[in-house]
């Protein structure tokens, strides 16, 4: 009952928030490392290519070795032609002479790629088969996947840094930019992540505190402030404030700061790491402004099964940062 309530309000998420962006996290099961080089690429690959079938882009990402975290954006439905509706659909015939849908078929394959669960199910199946076939296992490799959905700005930019600093939490690196497998080393080698990128130059306007002239710039140069900007003035992990008193307030320098003081690396102390793994970041079912939060809440409160009042929570972490869902303990 609990697992198709919990797909219901997935569906509904989705369904309700056309265009939005999601943080999608997800585990292997029993926490087994089967997540080498090869299998990396491999995950990789098979969401690039599903984006070229579907209708969702690919915002950030970081694969581990035993989960990953990634953030998908889903277009609105009404974006897409009918043309470009039909080349997908084609994409995604195995026959040699694909036919054209009925109208019924066409309606019910336009929903499905505009639904982050199929698209996040659809790439995460056709890698088990892959991993299956090479090991010659047979049974499931993840749990159901946790998605939040975000909204664009602050709450966006503190996701990213989340994600980015993933591989540095868990001691593999002391800089983000040493790390191969996620979208900002990426970034940085190749100055762009996809076509689309560019649309994150605006997202995150405010939140890096661009430089005005910046959307005047050609797009390649925009690219290259913004995560100038980003490594710089977004990687912090505490507020100026914070009711928790047992975490001291003067860690709360930048990532900029830490590397002039430390000589190009980074040197992530416990308090950090505590800042950092927050809950909230994947199980908080919406993450935002209170305004956005609450608006999540009155359209999909009912169907997440909430029987008592529920408000936004602010993250008293992440500066003007809301959770839809109240964790008791916000360090872990």
């Amino acid at each position: 009952m609990y697992k198709n309530r919990v797909k219901v309000s997935l569906e509904t998420l989705s369904r309700s928030h056309k265009g939005a962006r999601y943080m999608i996290t997800n585990r292997v099961i029993g926490g087994s490392f089967i997540f080498g080089d090869v299998e990396k690429q491999k995950f990789l690959d098979l969401i690039f290519e599903g984006m070229k079938r579907h209708s969702y882009r690919l915002v950030d990402y970081v694969l581990m070795d035993n989960h990953y975290h990634c953030i998908i954006e889903i277009d609105q439905i009404e974006e897409l032609s009918r043309d470009e509706v039909l080349r997908r659909w084609n994409l995604t015939q195995r026959t040699k002479e694909p036919r054209l849908p009925t109208g019924e078929e066409f309606e019910s394959f336009n929903k499905k790629i505009h639904d982050i669960s199929f698209v996040v199910g659809n790439f995460e199946q056709r890698f088990v088969q892959w991993y299956n076939k090479k090991m010659r296992r047979n049974g499931s490799l993840f749990n159901r996947f946790d998605s939040v959905i975000i909204e664009d700005g602050r709450a966006l930019a503190f996701i990213m840094a989340y994600i980015t600093m993933n591989p540095v939490r868990a001691g593999l690196v002391t800089d983000p930019a040493e790390y191969h497998w996620s979208g900002y080393t990426y970034r940085l080698a190749n100055g762009k992540l996809d076509p689309h990128d560019e649309s994150l130059v605006v997202s995150l306007y405010n939140s890096l505190n661009l430089p005005q002239q910046i959307l005047k710039l050609p797009v390649k140069r925009q690219l290259s402030l913004l995560w100038k900007y980003f490594r710089l003035r977004l990687l912090r992990c505490s507020p100026k404030e914070s009711r928790y008193k047992k975490y001291p307030h003067d860690i709360a320098h930048t990532l900029g700061e830490k590397i002039d003081k430390e000589g190009g690396v980074i040197d992530i102390d416990n308090a950090r790491h505590f800042m950092l793994k927050v809950r909230f970041a994947t199980k908080g079912i919406a993450i935002g402004s209170e305004l956005f939060v609450e608006n999540v809440l009155s359209s999909c409160g009912r169907v997440l099964g909430y029987k008592r009042e529920h408000h936004a929570n602010d993250s008293h972490i992440w500066d003007q940062v809301h959770t839809l869902k109240k964790h008791r303990k916000l360090y872990a």
